[in-house]
């Protein structure tokens, strides 16, 4: 023991200043930035240390966050805290070498009190005694502060290596080393040697630990006696709890079920909170289900136009300006133009790179919109002078602008869009252009007649020049109060025109010379229909009446049309309709300007979500033929689809899905596909031909020009080791390949197997089972491996017709679906004994399609009966149907499959392949994004029993 160690311990207790009361033992003196844990740390164990349970501290010490209180004299406030310590603890790091407050604190201590009363606590940096010099090397000491301690000391002093204790939650009083450095602080303080200190802390440490020790047993025998009276009724009321939020939630998914056509954005709120409330099955069947609800552009005031490009992007002219939307995006406009009177009509150039304006006063504006979040101004002329509102424009593809009003119009060369030139006026009472700009149809108006006796039809081709071709009737109807009543298909041969007695007519026009009247659309509103639009295709007519309705009709025969799904949700007639380019989207548009609108107030734009004539939750369908399963790589990333032939689509979610390439199909029958666990093999046929993926834009086959005679009707990839199972035509017994080496598949086996469908072969998440249907109606469970046939293990019972089977995501739990329209789930988890734990018989027709989420939470069927239903089965022994999913119509004989991520649901069928998401997370970011929140009153309409907490706040 040092020299300035001994003057510590001899001075003890007798270190208090003459005239002082010693109201603290010690004063800390730290560095805020470094020092501000292991300060409070060191505190805590001074003042615990041999400290009985009774007493709440053995030491007094000064520190300021501990002491001192909002003060204007903190120095002041500090010296008296100085003034009334015994002893001064310095924590000695660089950072509090460097603090002027440290520095002031020792400077006052080494002139009012003795060096012998100052202990040092070394928590960071270096700190180096020069035995020769007899003092501090400054040369390599940085953790004190040089000015202030330079002379402080006449021989070495004794510091505490804390360096180790950096927080509180090491400070544990069971740790040896904190307990042999608190002693080193306690011996000088209390004037107690340190062995007799340690000693008593142990002592006194162990009574308290014994104390304790029976003070629990006494209580634990206390609280289970309570506990056993108080169980019952803790548990009756979590369950009435639960009972009341499960009927809330569900009374709030029938409430946004009513409303979610005329107040979507409400809906979508609702079912958020609904959710939050209790996941309910039917708060999932409404997340998944929520893409078919209409998503809302609010207006500015009233909607004049609106209009799609090719490219996607949404144009909205309303009374504050114009808005471009990439619906893609969301709701949140790319583009906002403020200040300007809304233009009165729109229109596109086919290429989608040009955006034409019209407005009330006759002009035209043109806009290169190549980026749609920075329009640039191309030019802006007056294309019918001020002879009236401009309420229709087409830009075709060949340059020519068709601009009309209700009573003339003209036809413009925007070639070079930067300077415009008018080519000549159009006949009177233009109401229609085709795309191509060939065909354009006028009224004929008799004198003083409130309604317009036929039409005339003039081809405009080669020149400006209209050349009348051909005169057919009209219906009772004025198109000047309405710019969308006669519309050409985008291929030109249909028109279609409605008129105020709720009737459309399309007439065949592939001689124009000659219109031939096709069929007549009838439908139901009070005052006719105010427009109409044709899907991209031609093969969809969509109308809007006065009541507020958009009807889907199917008009890929025009002698036979047919009709499809009612859309109601404006509260106005729907003055304008449009496509988007991939035909999945309709956008409606309030009318502005009727007998019952005086264009006043709020007004919106509605995307619909649909597929053919039919609405839909789906959010794409891919043009991929062929109902064999889709497969998912095993990174999610890529989507092997249809079958005939089989295609390939990236599908990361980093935009819309992109076709990158077309694999060659076995036979002219279609063949099932699928992914190794490799993630860049695909495999398929009977025999194996696989195809390396690496760069899935060039498929490369590995098999070389080995003949396929048979497409694999089932096929499944072992997800941990290189092993197929494929079966050919129907009936015929699966075999089991080794793909270690995809360019020389190698049978391993055949199975005594049947079985006719498209997914009755499923390996175990662990790869050791593979379950495929027997000759006898029944599944059988193999056990397999690399090297070895696989084994027979165990059977499940024998039904009728076994087409579809899907192990759960921990391979305890087998769904088999039957021909019967039954699913069953069976626990494997002993494959030598397999028991039925519940069953559901919803579909009327065999089962086609299963799939099990990755998530374990949900499952996926189709069947014959074209239902495609999801289910919840987080308890596998009562699978609860969540929804049947809005899919565009029946889809028969479908194959469904999820990506391993867990964020998309695929089903295939004849139609091509939808997707759905059911990424509950994403669903419920989109659903708030695309809504505002919730206000008060509303919420004090749906939950009056509950404090205003909106879900998406």
């Amino acid at each position: 023991m040092n020299e300035h160690l001994r003057r510590i311990l001899r001075r003890g207790a007798g270190s208090t200043p003459p005239g002082e009361s010693g109201a603290y033992d010690a004063f800390i003196s730290y560095s805020h930035a470094w020092d501000k844990d292991v300060a409070k740390a060191f505190q805590n164990a001074l003042q615990g240390f041999d400290r009985p349970w009774y007493r709440p501290r053995s030491l007094k010490l000064f520190r300021d966050e501990t002491n001192l209180a909002a003060s204007p004299h903190l120095w002041q406030e500090i010296e008296q805290g100085l003034t009334r310590s015994r002893w001064l603890v310095v924590m000695a790091s660089p950072l509090s070498a460097a603090s002027p407050w440290v520095r002031q604190e020792i400077r006052w201590w080494l002139t009012h009190r003795s060096v012998d009363t100052l202990l040092i606590g070394w928590t960071d940096g270096t700190l180096f005694w020069d035995p020769e010099r007899a003092g501090f090397d400054w040369s390599r000491t940085d953790a004190l502060p040089e000015q202030e301690m330079e002379r402080a000391f006449g021989a070495e002093p004794r510091w505490v290596d804390l360096r180790w204790l950096r927080g509180p939650e090491q400070a544990s009083a069971a740790d040896p080393r904190l307990i042999e450095c608190i002693a080193e602080f306690v011996a000088p303080l209390t004037g107690r040697s340190k062995d007799e200190l340690i000693g008593d802390h142990v002592r006194r440490h162990r009574q308290t630990r014994r104390l304790v020790r029976a003070t629990l047993a006494t209580l634990t025998v206390l609280v289970l006696l309570a506990v056993a009276g108080g169980t019952t009724a803790y548990t009756q009321r979590n369950a009435a709890r639960a009972q009341t939020l499960v009927a809330q939630s569900r009374q709030l998914i029938a409430e946004a079920s009513s409303i979610r056509d005329a107040q979507p954005d409400l809906a979508r709120q609702l079912i958020v909170q609904a959710y939050r409330l209790a996941p309910t099955a039917e708060a999932v069947g409404a997340l998944v289900e929520s893409h078919a609800m209409p998503r809302v552009v609010h207006g500015r005031g009233a909607v004049r136009a609106t209009g799609y490009s090719s490219r996607g992007l949404l144009a909205v002219a309303d009374d504050d300006g114009l808005r471009l939307f990439d619906p893609a995006r969301g709701t949140q406009p790319v583009f906002t133009e403020s200040g300007k009177r809304g233009a009165t009509a729109v229109a596109f150039s086919p290429d989608g790179k040009r955006l034409a304006l019209g407005g009330a006063d006759g002009t035209v504006r043109l806009l290169d919109v190549t980026d749609g979040s920075r329009p640039r101004a191309l030019a802006e002329t007056s294309a019918v002078g001020n002879r009236g509102m401009i309420s229709v424009l087409v830009l075709t593809a060949g340059g020519r602008l068709f601009a009309m009003t209700w009573k003339t119009g003209a036809v413009l060369d925007v070639s070079e869009p930067t300077r415009p030139r008018l080519l000549g006026p159009l006949p009177s009472y233009p109401v229609a252009a085709s795309p191509d700009g060939d065909l354009i149809v006028t009224e004929e108006r008799d004198p003083g007649a409130r309604y317009l006796g036929h039409l005339r039809l003039w081809s405009m081709s080669g020149s400006a020049r209209p050349r009348p071709v051909a005169t057919f009737a009209s219906p009772s109807v004025d198109l000047s109060e309405a710019s969308q009543r006669a519309v050409f298909s985008p291929s030109g041969p249909l028109l279609a025109v409605a008129d105020e007695e709720s009737r459309v007519r399309l007439w065949d026009l592939a001689d124009p010379a000659r219109p031939v009247a096709r069929a007549d659309l009838h439908a139901q509103s009070r005052f006719g229909i105010y427009s109409v639009a044709f899907s991209p295709d031609a093969t969809i007519l969509a109308t809007g009446d006065s009541d507020g309705t958009v009807a889907l009709w199917d008009v890929s025969d025009p002698l036979r049309p047919r009709s499809g799904a009612r859309l109601s949700g404006h509260n106005k007639a729907v003055g304008a309709l449009f496509f988007s380019p991939d035909g999945h989207t309709v956008a409606s548009a309030d009318a502005h300007d009727s007998l019952f609108d005086n264009g006043r107030g709020a007004r919106t734009v509605r995307l619909w979500a649909v597929a053919g004539s039919a609405r839909t939750s789906a959010f794409t369908t891919l043009p991929a033929e062929g109902t064999f399963p889709p497969a998912f790589g095993p990174d999610s990333r890529l989507l092997a689809a249809g079958g005939e032939p089989t295609t390939v689509w990236r599908v990361d979610g980093t935009g819309a899905p992109r076709l990158l390439s077309t694999v060659q199909t076995v036979n002219p029958g279609g063949q099932a596909a699928a992914f190794g666990a490799d993630g860049h093999t695909l495999v398929s046929g009977v025999p194996l031909k696989a195809w390396d993926m690496s760069d899935p834009a060039h498929p490369r086959s590995l098999t070389g020009g080995a003949a396929r005679t048979v497409g694999a009707r089932s096929l499944a990839v072992n997800p941990v080791l290189p092993l197929a199972a494929a079966r050919g035509g129907p009936g015929e017994r699966a075999q089991v390949w080794d793909i270690g080496d995809p360019a020389r598949p190698t049978p391993r086996g055949t199975l005594d197997s049947g079985g006719d469908g498209h997914q009755d072969l499923a390996f175990s998440p662990d790869g050791t089972l593979l379950a495929a249907p027997t000759r006898s109606g029944g599944v059988r469970l193999w056990r397999v491996a690399r090297h070895a046939p696989p084994e027979p293990v165990g059977d499940l019972p024998a039904a009728k017709g076994i087409r579809a089977l899907a192990f759960g995501p921990r391979g305890r739990t087998l769904l088999v679906g039957d021909e019967t329209g039954t699913i069953s789930t069976w626990d494997v988890s002993r494959p030598t004994r397999p028991a039925r734990r519940g069953a559901s018989a919803r579909h009327t027709g065999a089962v086609t399609g299963l799939a099990f989420h990755p998530g374990g939470e949900l499952m996926v069927t189709a069947g014959q009966d074209g239902r495609i239903r999801l289910w919840d089965v987080r308890n596998p022994s009562r699978p609860v149907e969540t929804t049947a999913l809005s899919d565009g119509g029946l889809y028969p004989h479908a194959t469904v499959g999820f990506s391993p991520d867990g964020r998309l649901l695929a089903i295939s069928g004849s139609t091509g392949v939808r997707l759905w998401t059911v990424d509950r997370t994403g669903i419920l970011q989109r659903l708030c994004a695309e809504s505002p929140r919730i206000t008060p009153d509303r919420w004090a309409q749906y939950l009056p029993d509950r404090p205003y907490d909106p879900p998406c706040s």
